[in-house]
């Protein structure tokens, strides 16, 4: 009898985390010579764009050509050249590059200090600042497969239930999720995950927010994933924000991990962007080697209060 095939989303999944240890033993390091050639690198990048959507042609080429390096050995291909006539005649090929080359790295909770911060200095700020008829809005840029934001909606469902203890009519929240790969959109809408990556989800929250494994899987709570809105979305790209926000103005941005892949000019055309629909007042979250030089920029300080482990800054008031 045939082995079954693997589910559709797990097969998606599969394609996000292509980064395997071929890529990171057999890519080109920074500064050491071995560069894809400029016709080929072209190519890829044409490719990319053409078949999947995904302009990378303003972006750091390191990741990309670090990706190539792992796909060529992965599919024997005999080089550069050979690769680019692969991808030609492979969609799929071209799919599971543009997946490596973007690093949907993600889990549940990742960085826990930040998540600790947001919790206990960051959210109930914000809570009280939309008042009992507003509503928290949060956006994860580059959510990849979705558990950073079934993170943030799990914050922000116990932050609101707090606060419904006293006031049963306070506000709400909502979470807008994007990335620039449909496919890692697709294993976040469909909100399954691998058992064992739940781990790191606290105990008080996986009997609420996760379902009980079921053949080595478990499923977001529906009422969570209700508060989850994902979207296609390029930060750098023609819109300033996806269509599906509606309205641009946000309370918390997380953009973790994403802007050590653009170059400086496009670093900062990102950051005054997320400074441009974040509300006053409202927190942005970074990656620790996100900011370039001294920070995101004059629209933004330092958060106020014990969270200095964390790369949190609040949109100025007066910016």
């Amino acid at each position: 009898m045939s082995r079954a095939e693997p589910p559709e989303d797990e097969e998606k999944r599969r394609a996000c985390e292509s980064m395997d240890s071929h890529a990171l033993s057999e890519a080109p390091a920074e500064g050491d010579g071995r560069r894809l050639p400029a016709d080929a690198l072209a190519a890829i990048v044409a490719l990319v764009r053409e078949r999947r959507g995904i302009d990378l042609r303003d972006r750091r080429t390191e990741p990309l050509e670090r990706a190539v390096a792992g796909r060529v050995v992965a599919t024997g291909a005999k080089g550069a050249a050979a690769y680019v006539d692969r991808l030609r005649e492979d969609p799929a090929e071209v799919g599971r590059l543009a997946a490596a080359a973007l690093v949907g790295a993600t889990s549940f909770f990742r960085d826990p200090p930040v998540f600790e911060a947001l919790e206990r200095a960051v959210l109930p700020a914000l809570f009280a600042r939309a008042g009992r008829d507003g509503e928290v809005r949060a956006w994860t840029v580059g959510t990849a497969t979705g558990e950073e934001a079934y993170t943030v909606a799990m914050l922000l469902a116990e932050a609101r239930a707090a606060l419904a203890t006293v006031d049963p009519g306070c506000c709400g929240f909502s979470v807008l999720a994007t990335d620039v790969d449909e496919g890692a959109l697709d294993v976040a809408r469909a909100g399954r995950y691998p058992a064992d990556g739940a781990g790191t989800v606290p105990a008080r929250l996986r009997g609420r927010w996760l379902g009980p494994a079921v053949a080595g899987r478990v499923e977001v709570a529906p009422e969570l994933r209700s508060r989850v809105t994902f979207a296609r979305h390029d930060v750098v790209g023609p819109r300033l924000a996806p269509r599906e926000a509606v309205i641009a103005g946000f309370d918390l941005v997380l953009c973790r991990n994403v802007l050590i892949y653009f170059d400086g000019r496009l670093a900062r055309n990102a950051l005054d962007r997320l400074a441009a629909v974040l509300r006053p007042g409202g927190a942005l979250v970074l990656g620790p080697a996100d900011a370039p030089g001294a920070g995101p920029g004059p629209a933004f300080e330092p958060w106020p209060g014990p969270v200095r482990e964390a790369p949190i800054y609040r949109r100025r008031e007066e910016a």
